[in-house]
């Protein structure tokens, strides 16, 4: 049955969303795709934290850090998912701008150029801060020939990705897409291993590998002088953090070496607000609870989705996409087992997210 005909329920759309999130995170999806499996329709009375249909409503801002330092912030409307609706940054110099990653759909993309087009300066330079598709997909809308920069486990892994679909939903969605639009991936074109520096004007951009975190090759662009981090997807706020690909031991130490830093005051995330240290703090706990109870659960012989099911959130729970519990269980259990890898264990989400969903209804 095509999945459009399928009636959309709780299980469904969480299970299609962490099997979407498996494929991208093993370099085997289509850069585009990872979304479209729950884009049939939203379903009647979904509760906050539920994996709903994808996103029709995004809010945008522009809003300004430092003198020619921006953050262009997504946010879903209340009560649909943040999946792929994450944030972009730039950086204006005296001739041209950087562009701080580019969005997961190429309306995302258009609507951050449009937003940036009054500081009357083209981009020369576009930094993508990991692999995953909702930071990568709206590259296509940057100037052919631009500078893409990224840690070279990053561009390794974008290089795994078969040729990319065209997501049928940008064809019916504006917040996404138009009838036109043609998925493509762009490839870094200069990559780094452990640090580079950029300039613009008087402004020093630092691309900086921190080591494992949310991915295997995550960067953070720091901004020395004005205390600004854009963190990209080491770090959210006020939405539930995805560890499809992530390494949850590793990601807790760069969190808690960002918080001793006093040269960090202003901290972009990935997806949510522009925040601090004390809403990077609050994230971090939420890793350090997901560790400490499934590491409780994972030594008594607990399932991964049971754990999932069984866990108290507390104010988490109030956290957009807090069903994300169940995939983010079933990573961690295969970093306590040590047979992690770069790639989801597509396999254990799926069993973990049907027992979850299970356990959930009853």
């Amino acid at each position: 049955m095509p999945i459009e005909a399928m009636p959309l329920n709780r299980r469904r759309v969480l299970s299609a969303m962490a099997g979407a999130i498996a494929g991208a995170a093993a370099g085997g999806a289509s850069a585009g795709e990872a979304p479209a499996a729950a884009a049939a329709a939203t379903p009647p009375g979904a509760a906050p934290g539920v994996f709903n249909a994808i996103a029709t409503d995004i809010r945008t801002e522009l809003k300004q850090l430092a003198p020619n330092v921006y953050a262009f912030t997504q946010r879903e409307a209340p009560g649909q998912t943040n999946f792929s609706v994450s944030n972009f940054g730039c950086v204006v110099g005296p001739k041209s701008m950087l562009a701080i990653d580019a969005g997961g759909g190429p309306q995302h993309a258009r609507n951050f150029i449009a937003a940036v087009k009054p500081f009357g300066k083209p981009f020369d330079r576009l930094v993508i801060s990991h692999e995953h598709p909702d930071h990568i997909v709206g590259a296509t809308q940057f100037p052919d020939g631009i500078e893409v920069v990224a840690q070279e486990e990053t561009r390794a892994q974008m290089v795994k990705m078969r040729a990319p679909a065209t997501p049928a939903y940008w064809k019916t969605n504006p917040a996404w897409g138009r009838p036109d639009d043609v998925n493509r991936l762009i490839l870094p074109t200069v990559t780094y291993r452990d640090r580079m520096s950029v300039y613009y004007g008087d402004i020093q951009v630092d691309f900086v590998w921190p080591g494992p975190a949310h991915t295997s090759g995550d960067t953070l662009i720091r901004l020395p002088r004005e205390k600004v981090l854009f963190m990209s997807d080491i770090a959210f706020f006020d939405v539930t953090p995805l560890n499809g690909s992530g390494y949850v031991a590793d990601w807790i130490k760069v969190c808690e070496n960002i918080l001793r830093d006093p040269g960090v005051e202003t901290i972009v995330p990935g997806h949510g607000p522009v925040g601090g240290k004390a809403q990077l703090d609050d994230m971090l706990n939420y890793l350090k609870l997901l560790v400490r109870e499934g590491r409780r659960q994972y030594d008594a012989g607990v399932s991964a989705g049971r754990a999932a099911a069984e866990l108290d959130l507390g104010h988490y729970a109030k956290w957009t996409d807090a069903d994300r519990i169940a995939p983010n269980m079933a990573r961690l259990y295969t970093e306590f087992a040590g047979t992690i890898g770069t790639s989801m264990d597509r396999a254990a989400t799926t069993q973990a997210t049907t027992e979850y969903n299970q356990l959930k209804r009853r």
